[in-house]
């Protein structure tokens, strides 16, 4: 059992989806202070967000830092002195991944730290945002702890039909809008607007737009832009696992 044991801790080392986790492995040093600071921008200097991009690990792993992350945010904020602890706004993309309606589903640790954090981290100065394509597949528990609602389009009747428990009665018709808008249209309700309404977010310059768009198909298909560089560079992006360009 050790050898192979030790065979899949060696197969893992070398497994550069890995290498966060093993660099330097041998060597033991108490770097807590470097990591909640870089995680939490304390001091804020002018970076003040932190974005953890987890598209590139495996979905194991990924469960694994977002329950570490949930837990060193709201362990610090427990602990730190609270007249001079800043708020903290914790967004989590996907967030039926991690704190799923079903038990058996997910990464039951994850689960746990995120739904604390809903239930008690308002008392420690953090606020969470869960966002979410799927809401009927979002724990109940969880998202009853959200003051605030902002529903985009939706057309799933299962999606449509959890949306109509959480509105007040009083404004249940709106949802008949919800299969139909348009991108940045959205419902707003709860404590962060003084009555339900229907809401367009402002836009953004292309510049600062995140790269979620839908392919222009017909136009991109009149041209022949993908050629072998771009299968070549693919590729060696992929093997790498590196999104960053050739320097050659």
């Amino acid at each position: 059992p050790y050898l192979r044991l030790r065979t899949r801790l060696d197969s893992l080392r070398y497994d550069r989806r890995f290498a966060f986790m093993f660099s330097d492995w041998l060597i033991t040093r108490d770097t807590l202070e470097q990591i909640v600071g870089r995680l939490l921008r304390i001091p804020v200097g002018d970076k003040p967000l932190t974005i953890i991009d987890l598209s590139g690990i495996p979905a194991e792993i990924a469960d694994v830092v977002v329950s570490m992350v949930c837990r060193l945010t709201f362990d610090f904020a427990l602990w730190s002195e609270r007249e001079r602890r800043p708020p903290i706004l914790l967004i989590c993309e996907e967030a039926h991944r991690y704190v799923p309606a079903s038990p058996n589903v997910g990464f039951a640790a994850a689960g746990r730290a995120i739904t604390r954090l809903a239930r008690e981290g308002r008392k420690y100065g953090i606020a969470l945002a869960l966002i979410t394509q799927l809401p009927s597949e979002l724990s109940s528990q969880a998202l009853s702890q959200c003051g605030t609602v902002f529903a985009l389009r939706l057309g799933h009747y299962l999606d449509h039909r959890f949306m109509e428990t959480a509105l007040p009665e009083a404004a249940r018709g709106m949802l008949a809008a919800l299969p139909s808008m348009r991108t940045q249209e959205a419902i707003a309700f709860g404590e962060g607007v003084p009555l339900p309404m229907h809401i367009r977010f402002d836009d953004l310059p292309p510049n600062r737009r995140p790269h979620s768009d839908s392919a222009e198909f017909s136009k991109t298909w009149q041209s022949d832009a993908a050629g072998v560089d771009f299968l070549k560079e693919g590729i060696r992006r992929w093997r790498e696992q590196s999104r960053r360009p050739s320097t050659n």
